[in-house]
């Protein structure tokens, strides 16, 4: 039994590293390390299909219907741009969400996706510090997610999924009485400051609302007024200082405030890919598919985005349904409304919390598909799917006293 037990963590932790395409590491983006990780989630989502059809209630049917629409948009490609079954091996890392089906077949236990969760939220913030202090030369990611922005270098830094997953885990457990409470809240520290050193207003913004939301939902009133009082006045302190950054924020809040909604670039993209962009009906219906930037379809979006600066990513949910379709669509909206309407033990509301982060994101960026979210995504909406089951059958009591789910 330990044996196997092994077998699977291996099994699990490797498949987060290929899913991530170990952070996007220079040396794993092609050749040999990335052919691997392709096949590895490949073997993967073919574990998991003969479980697709073992299961219902709670969130299996939303799952069942993105992950029809993603094998339908693979078809949708190649018969409307003409994108061969090749180059359709763009859409493998969007397969995984397949393995959901796979965890829910082993039972993996929640706790152990919490570890290996933190360990890579771990390794994110250790990557993240390595490559801000050597920005001259590109370890992760892209060079053009390397700018001079809004008074600091710049870094768009791959995986964040893990990471966001891992600062909420840290948050539920950096309550008194935990064990390791102080290298939990060391982690939430220094996850404020590589958010913070990224400068996306709206990974900060969330950020606080999420830990402040955390922290005073169940305190009393005194507490909660000196809690939100001592935060806001931080907040006027940074932003009223010399610190650049907070300043480089200022300016790019007050430039997107007078830019009107009819020349925004995001509104502007979401309008054409709505209207403008599917070739026909069917594309509309069901999906364009993952463009590879040897097929036409690729080779239109690179166009989209260099004349036009249309980018699939800025737009979210419209995003997603351009390449799925209307059913994913729908899939998401599903789990969106179960995640409110489904209760769970406080000890795991940071699944909620993650979940919400999604929802509050879906309109301005990605992270409802990028493949630097997909994975813990899929997680989360396991772990969820694995506490409404035992909800069920068994009850709260057991969730609240034992590790072993």
């Amino acid at each position: 039994m330990l044996e196997k037990s092994i077998v699977k963590d291996g099994f699990i932790f490797v498949l987060i590293l290929c899913s991530l395409l170990f952070f996007s590491a220079k040396f794993a983006m092609s050749g040999i390390l990335k052919n691997f990780a392709y096949a590895y989630m490949l073997f993967a989502v073919i574990l998991s299909l003969p479980y697709f059809f073992r299961y219902s209630k709670g969130y299996v049917f939303p799952i069942q219907i993105i992950c029809v629409s993603i094998l339908m948009s693979i078809f949708m490609s190649f018969i409307n741009w003409d994108q061969d079954l090749g180059d359709s091996l763009s859409a493998v890392p969007y397969l995984i969400w397949f393995v959901f089906f796979y965890l829910m077949r082993i039972r993996y236990p929640i706790y152990k996706i919490e570890n290996m969760i933190l360990i890579f939220g771990c390794l994110y913030i250790i990557f993240f510090t390595f490559q801000f202090l050597h920005s001259g030369q590109v370890y992760f990611g892209y060079r053009d997610e390397f700018r001079v922005d809004r008074g600091v270098v710049r870094i768009n830094f791959p995986g964040a999924g893990v990471f966001f997953l891992g600062y909420l885990i840290a948050l539920i457990k950096s309550k008194k009485g935990e064990k390791y409470r102080l290298l939990y809240i060391l982690f939430l520290i220094t996850g404020v400051v590589v958010t913070i050193l990224q400068v996306t207003r709206q990974s900060i913004a969330l950020l606080i609302l999420i830990t402040l939301y955390h922290y005073t939902k169940k305190a009393q009133m005194p507490k909660r007024i000196v809690i939100l009082s001592i935060s806001s006045l931080s907040l006027l302190f940074v932003f009223n200082s010399d610190n650049s950054i907070a300043k480089g924020l200022l300016d790019k809040q007050k430039e997107t405030q007078q830019t009107s909604v009819e020349k925004n670039i995001r509104v502007l993209a979401g309008e054409y890919f709505l209207s403008d962009f599917s070739p026909n009906l069917i594309s509309q219906i069901f999906g364009n598919g993952v463009p590879n930037y040897n097929s036409s379809l690729g080779i239109k979006m690179e166009r989209l985005k260099s004349n036009q600066g249309y980018y699939l990513s800025d737009v979210g949910i419209i995003g997603f349904y351009v390449m799925f379709g209307i059913m994913a669509v729908i899939g998401y909206l599903l789990i969106f409304i179960k995640s409110i309407v489904i209760k769970i033990p406080e000890k795991y509301c940071y699944l909620k919390y993650y979940v919400w982060y999604l929802l509050a994101t879906c309109l301005t960026s990605d992270s409802i598909y990028s493949t630097n979210f997909l994975i813990s995504n899929i997680l989360s909406l396991y772990c969820l799917q694995r506490i409404f089951i035992i909800k069920r059958t068994i009850g709260y009591p057991i969730l609240r006293f034992t590790k072993s789910f």
